[in-house]
């Protein structure tokens, strides 16, 4: 149930590319890509991979119509794909308003339909079964969940929020192939977060633009994909981030914590965790982000 006490962010899957099931993965989990927000009152979705569809057998533990925005970053399978095996999509009690980034010649709608087309899924996006709008979002956009409103809304250019607004912020991130990735601010009641997927910095700088987007957050999870040493090898212009990439954008953006996310799905527990205790010691409010663990933003 959503939480009207700050802003809670619970990591439903932490892993990009592809789960990664197996004992060597259980501490730090092995679903992909999927925040829960819960936040004055509502719930919001950052991503649905494989980590939303634990949420959806949670969500149906309470009866009752559920209203649930989600806002996807792009449209690549480690984002989307669990949205096919959430059981709140198949039902009409769910009110679900989706938001995404839109390109030249398809939107994050046209992504969803093809992704569950009758070739390779048996129920189109069409006869899921929940209520469902869908609206796309750019660099600029604000979307805001006001008190009493049973959708969140695309704001008016030159649109603000007021007090008891939920506020995303969109931030068209160009540093992912081919084009870009959809970064997000969720700001409320004096607090804010950042949501940085499938992004690629700059060894020595970090993201200078991420950066000014995420000034003073209170928290971020930042893509921290892979070790220095393998983006050096092989992984540079792949679209992500090393953890020291992660570190020296939350350094210039002046956060106070920063949560790793979008692990390689490579990476065991161990590597993981000698990945975190070395960083700890250059950014003490850091963390690699664990399935099912909770970051309170009182």
């Amino acid at each position: 149930m959503a939480s009207d006490d700050g802003i809670r962010v619970i990591f439903r899957g932490v892993r990009g590319g592809y789960p990664a099931p197996g004992p060597e993965f259980v501490q730090f989990g092995g679903n992909t890509a999927c925040q829960e927000i819960l936040v004055g009152g509502r719930t919001l979705i950052f991503d649905a991979g494989t980590g939303i569809i634990g949420l959806g057998r949670d969500l149906l533990k309470t009866a009752g119509e559920r209203r649930l925005a989600i806002f996807f970053s792009h449209s690549h399978h480690d984002h989307t794909g669990g949205l096919l095996y959430f059981k709140p999509a198949y039902l009409p009690s769910t009110i679900m308003s989706i938001f995404g980034p839109q390109e030249d010649s398809h939107g994050i709608l046209d992504d969803l339909r093809q992704l569950s087309a009758t070739a390779v899924h048996p129920v189109p996006l069409a006869n899921m079964g929940m209520n469902f709008t869908c609206a796309p979002v750019d660099d600029g956009d604000l979307v805001l969940w006001s008190p009493g409103d049973d959708r969140p809304r695309v704001a008016e250019k030159g649109g603000a929020a007021r007090p008891g607004d939920v506020a995303v912020r969109i931030f068209r991130n160009h540093r992912h192939p081919l084009c870009g990735v959809l970064n997000f601010r969720l700001e409320y009641a004096g607090r804010s977060y950042v949501y940085a997927t499938d992004v690629e910095g700059d060894g020595l700088t970090g993201d200078p633009e991420l950066a000014e987007f995420a000034r003073g957050a209170d928290l971020m999870s930042h893509d921290g994909q892979y070790t220095t040493e393998e983006y050096e090898r092989c992984r540079r212009g792949w679209g992500h981030s090393t953890v020291r990439m992660a570190v020296r954008t939350a350094q210039l953006a002046g956060v106070a914590r920063l949560a790793i996310i979008h692990h390689e799905p490579e990476y065991t527990d161990a590597v993981l965790e000698r990945l975190e205790r070395e960083a700890l010691e250059v950014f003490p409010g850091l963390f690699f982000a664990r399935e099912g663990q909770e970051a309170v933003i009182p």
